[in-house]
């Protein structure tokens, strides 16, 4: 969220020249402390699993954000979240403290797209932050995309798996089509946002990163042969069409 909060600020900053948007500072070294020092471990932030228990967290790395006088105003811009990405976005949006800070994002950003993205509540510690979310409506000009053609039981583990995670009831996820990680069903979930289905598309470039041939062997080769993700240019078009207008 600091790195969202860092980047759109700047871009408005800058009159949306992304080339002028300055690095933040933020290592491995800096991740491990993050990680290490976390005083609830890895799941459990401040030693709780629920959002509003959750402590001020000061993140390590720098992240110098430009005067509030150059935040220039009137001007907005379109925020795209793909994946995790996309709950955490919304976090961002919103009014309410979330771990002991108000970011209020939607200050700033006139449109979201979530793609992918596990937007309906599930079980256990990992959905805290989206039920949190799922407290309020869409908070500005919302749309929510998910991709079809992969089946729970014919994609392989990782997507029998993912879709099984991300069921409210616990079962698991044979039966529910979506993008090979995600659900259909929980990408379209954000109330009051419009949805875009589309159909055969992956959630990810799965051919395009080491070692995912050996995570999701499925998913990599259809990749590899062709099939589009959330970021492939055919796809980018059907969405990206809805932010202008």
């Amino acid at each position: 969220m600091e790195r969202i909060d860092f980047t759109v600020k700047h871009l408005i900053a800058n009159n949306g020249d992304i080339t002028k948007v300055p690095n933040f500072d933020y290592n491995l070294l800096d991740l491990y402390h993050d990680v290490r020092t976390n005083p609830g471990g890895l799941m459990k932030v401040g030693g709780s699993d629920q959002v509003d228990d959750y402590p001020i967290v000061e993140p390590r790395g720098k992240f110098l954000l430009p005067p509030s006088d150059l935040l220039l105003p009137n001007k907005k811009i379109a925020l795209i979240g793909h994946s995790a990405g996309g709950w955490i976005s919304r976090a961002y949006l919103s009014k309410r403290k979330y771990g002991g800070k108000v970011y209020g994002g939607q200050e700033y950003v006139h449109s979201l797209v979530t793609l992918g993205t596990p937007n309906a509540n599930g079980l256990g510690p990992a959905f805290s932050g989206i039920e949190w979310c799922n407290r309020e409506p869409a908070t500005i000009r919302t749309l929510a995309v998910g991709g079809t053609g992969f089946k729970g039981d014919e994609w392989g583990a990782l997507t029998l798996g993912a879709y099984g995670f991300c069921c409210p009831n616990g079962t698991d996820g044979s039966s529910y089509d979506g993008d090979g990680l995600t659900p259909i069903f929980s990408s379209l979930a954000i109330e009051g946002a419009e949805t875009m289905t589309i159909d055969n598309c992956t959630h990810f470039p799965w051919s395009d990163v080491f070692g995912a041939q050996w995570v999701a062997p499925e998913l990599t080769k259809d990749h590899k042969e062709g099939r589009p993700w959330y970021g492939s240019q055919e796809i980018v078009e059907k969405w990206a069409d809805w932010i202008v207008q």
